[in-house]
């Protein structure tokens, strides 16, 4: 029988909502001390809960059993153990003979052959005293001994069941009586479990009589003790109402003072925010005004310091122009054109064949030339040359057929007769000639580009400086000097194929040749790396294996486009 959660009293009171109420009363009375004590069943109730209810009657009914416990022994009767019925015989026989408690699968085994009549209570035994394990416990089963040999004798096919049914017969009367003797026994146990069953009703009915009438005392008590509590709370309200009242008056006023303070901080920062605009706005005015000036003077000086490089170049280039005269004039001799002398003597001519061979196995063929050089096309375009532009070591002539293609004035000079004679046949301006005694026969300032590839790598440099110089003399002012040459920056052009053309002097670094150029009064606009090694480069772990990479698979030219500098 159960408690329903919903259970009302007499006057329609809800239990939960009751337990609930009493302990939030329980909670401010102890943080309120408003009362000196409470009830006794109400105090059990708040620190126990409803359970503390059963407290006053808290006897049971004794335990109801139908069989008696086995008294544990050395030695048994088996009479001892027939006494018991079902799983509790099957468990006393257990802890008798075995001394533990049945196994799963024993008990449901012996269990099942019992209650189907296979095994009787005595083949439960010797099974079990007969076992391994029950000759090892070893426990004397009295009168066991003398029904085992008939039990097997039972499972022997039809001698078996004639001897059964003639025992059967025998014992008759004996099993009637035993019958009889069951029947009672039978209804007597229902008589016991019929008084235990009414026992337990009749307690059950006294405890729940007993919690009506606590929850009744309860209730009564409850309900003074909230009408307590509302007097002192009416009490607390009026003896707190008068000074909360004036508390919040002087709040209100308080409020009222800061909201004419914040009325009065806003227009003041209004205005301090315009102030700080109209500075900000000033500052920025400013700071754009000095930032136009502060450039405008850096572009002036910029340009300053251009003109005063260029002016510089250009006393260094009319310094080593007039060392030239001077030197000419000192050694006394007159210079004769180079048009009207060979170029160089006819011994010299005997290596033109192979220079030729080498041109085509080394420099790689006219096509890879002629999109290699149109880099250089840019260079005159913003320059705005387009004509007077002259190609020492013109080779196969693949820079002036690109000139030619795009429009551009141009013409060409070498001392290899074969390739000048190539050049002539692809209707090129080329003349036989060499380089310095070409460009003395020149006046002043009558060119307007001068173009040398690979040309500054086969003279020595006495003759380079004087190459530099004759440029320098024969160029427009402002006009474009573009020399290429290998770089021995890239390890394998430094050390090897550099000197793959036996008439390479030495090889020129780049930082060299630009110092070279600067000091004869070159202005050096741009210097270009080109023609970097096509192969599959070494992976970039750390420093070293770029450092391996720039210096084995980096550009194997380069070149420097200067100028001279203007009037």
């Amino acid at each position: 029988m159960t408690t329903q959660p919903k259970q009302r009293d007499a006057d329609g009171l809800n239990l939960a909502d009751l337990m609930n109420q009493i302990r939030k009363d329980a909670e401010n009375r102890k943080r309120n001390s408003l009362n000196n004590g409470a009830p006794p069943a109400y105090a059990l109730l708040v620190k126990e809960g409803f359970n503390a209810l059963f407290a006053p009657d808290n006897s049971s009914l004794p335990p109801l059993k139908l069989q008696p416990d086995l008294e544990k022994r050395e030695r048994y009767h088996v009479n001892d153990l027939l006494g018991f019925h079902d799983e509790p015989f099957v468990r006393n026989a257990y802890l008798a003979i075995l001394k533990r408690e049945p196994d799963d699968t024993g008990m449901a085994q012996f269990l099942t052959n019992l209650r189907n009549g296979r095994y009787s209570k005595i083949d439960v035994l010797s099974s079990l005293r007969f076992s391994p394990e029950g000759r090892n416990a070893n426990v004397q089963i009295d009168g066991l001994s003398s029904m085992s040999p008939l039990r097997k004798i039972y499972r022997v096919p039809v001698v078996g069941y004639l001897l059964r049914l003639a025992v059967a017969l025998v014992r008759l009367p004996v099993l009637i009586t035993n019958f009889r003797r069951l029947e009672s026994h039978t209804m007597a146990q229902f008589d016991r479990v019929a008084a235990h069953v009414n026992e337990s009703a009749a307690h059950l009915d006294n405890s729940v009589a007993s919690v009506n009438e606590s929850v009744t005392q309860l209730s009564d008590q409850m309900r003074a003790q909230h009408s307590t509590h509302l007097t002192q709370i009416e009490t607390l309200q009026k003896q707190l109402n008068e000074p909360i009242r004036l508390q919040i008056n002087s709040l209100l006023r308080e409020q009222e003072k800061l909201a004419q303070h914040q009325s009065a901080l806003k227009l003041s920062h209004g205005r301090l925010e315009s102030r700080i605009l109209l500075v900000d706005q000033n500052t920025e005015h400013i700071r754009q005004r000095q930032a136009a000036e502060l450039q405008a003077l850096e572009t002036q000086l910029q340009k300053r310091i251009d003109e005063l490089i260029e002016r510089l170049q250009r006393f260094k280039m009319d310094v080593a122009q007039q060392d030239n005269k001077l030197s000419r004039l000192l050694e006394g001799g007159s210079q004769v054109s180079a048009v009207d002398q060979p170029a160089v003597s006819e011994r010299d001519h005997l290596l033109d064949s192979l220079y030729f061979s080498l041109e085509d196995v080394l420099r790689g063929t006219p096509e890879q030339i002629k999109e290699q050089v149109k880099v250089y096309l840019p260079f005159l375009q913003r320059a705005g040359i387009e004509s007077d532009i002259l190609d020492v070591g013109s080779g196969r002539g693949e820079w002036l057929e690109v000139l030619r293609e795009a429009g551009y004035g141009a013409r060409g000079i070498d001392t290899n007769r074969i390739l000048v004679q190539r050049c002539k046949d692809l209707s090129l301006d080329v003349t036989e000639a060499e380089a310095l005694g070409y460009l003395r026969s020149l006046p002043d300032g009558s060119l307007s580009a001068v173009t040398a590839f690979h040309f500054a790598e086969h003279l020595p440099l006495e003759a380079l400086v004087e190459f530099l110089d004759e440029v320098g003399r024969t160029l427009k002012p402002g006009g474009l000097m573009i020399l290429e040459t290998p770089n021995p920056e890239n390890l394998l052009v430094g050390s090897c194929n550099f000197y793959l053309d036996p008439t390479h002097k030495n090889p020129l670094p780049m930082a060299t040749l630009r110092l070279l150029v600067e000091a004869r009064g070159f202005l050096c606009d741009e210097v270009l790396k080109l023609h970097a090694i096509n192969a599959e480069k070494i992976e970039v772990k750390d420093q070293l294996t770029s450092h391996v990479n720039h210096y084995l698979y980096g550009p194997m030219n380069y070149a420097i486009v200067a100028r001279k500098p203007g009037v």
